[in-house]
């Protein structure tokens, strides 16, 4: 690995304080030192780096082009390194908690459950990033996320949370009119409903119910499950549906499974956050409460 050419940090501190307020004294002021301190400091930095920061021949330090050059690349770090600062000890002090996670898991499950971590722990200010997208942790933004797959991603700590199963769903009323089980190729009389986020549900599940998907006859599309659910509670057509997403129509009785037909798929729900945050208190209560809400799921989806 190489050696990293790092200047002294209070060097650094002390001339980034210095530039931005162009004056040595008021630099002190800000750092609680001597305004000699700040100008050793600073001197230190230039014998370090091999040029001149400031050019001092007017009694008022003026940047140099060097210095001038040097000051818009710390900027950024000085920028981030506050910005990971405060985000630290808003976790430290369970303030704030940022979760990522799909957002049809979030508006068909999660946000109606949500209610009871927030009376347990009135004090975390929770911030959901709703995203598909894969996951980066490494700017730090994100404190833990939901994912689905096989529980191995590289860097990270993964918690099973649930498994994922494939079952029919229709409105009560549409349900009376469906085929018995052992005509189920029947089905291709009524609509069906996709998610267009995940398009091969369909064919896993009517592989596993020997049912001719190729001769379906009328179909209809939306580009979340929410809205899949809500039009087969509307009494638009059929669709597949997958725990935890269906739970909440599925206990109002907007909609029901009609069949006994089930296949659970080899990827399940996981919890998933970088090793180190499992020491945030709030990072620590979320998991705990989730994997508590997670348990129901044994009994429902087996």
């Amino acid at each position: 690995m190489t050696r990293r050419r790092l200047p002294p940090f209070a060097a650094l501190r002390a001339f980034e304080a210095a530039a931005r307020y162009g004056n040595f004294k008021k630099a002190a002021e800000d750092l609680c030192l001597s305004a000699s301190a700040i100008s050793h400091q600073v001197r230190s930095l230039e014998e370090f780096l091999g040029l001149k920061l400031f050019n001092r021949d007017s009694g008022k330090p003026v940047l140099t082009t060097s210095g001038m050059a040097y000051l818009e690349s710390i900027n950024d770090v000085f920028d981030r390194l506050d910005a990971a600062t405060n985000r630290l000890a808003l976790r430290g002090d369970r303030r704030e908690l940022v979760v990522n996670v799909f957002p049809s898991l979030l508006s068909c499950w999660l946000l109606a459950r949500l209610p009871t971590y927030k009376a347990s722990n009135p004090d975390v200010d929770i911030k959901f990033l709703g995203s598909y997208q894969p996951l980066e942790f490494g700017a730090g933004e994100i404190d833990l996320a939901i994912r689905y797959g096989d529980g191995e991603w590289p860097g990270v700590r993964s918690v099973f949370l649930m498994h994922d199963e494939l079952f029919l769903v229709a409105s009560p009323e549409t349900a009376r009119k469906l085929p018995p089980l052992d005509r189920i190729a029947e089905l291709t009389e009524f609509t069906f409903i996709h998610c267009a986020q995940d398009v091969e549900e369909w064919q896993q599940w009517a592989g596993m119910a020997s049912f001719p998907i190729d001769a379906i006859k009328s179909r209809l599309e939306f580009d979340s499950r929410s809205l899949v659910l809500e039009a087969v509670a509307g009494s638009l057509g059929i669709a597949i549906g997958r725990m935890p997403s269906a739970l909440s129509f599925l206990e109002s009785g907007k909609i029901c499974s009609p069949y006994p037909l089930r296949l659970r798929t080899r990827a399940a729900y996981y919890l998933v956050y970088p090793e180190h945050h499992e020491q945030y208190a709030n990072v620590r209560s979320f998991q705990a409460w989730l994997l508590d809400e997670s348990q129901v799921f044994d009994g429902l989806v087996t």
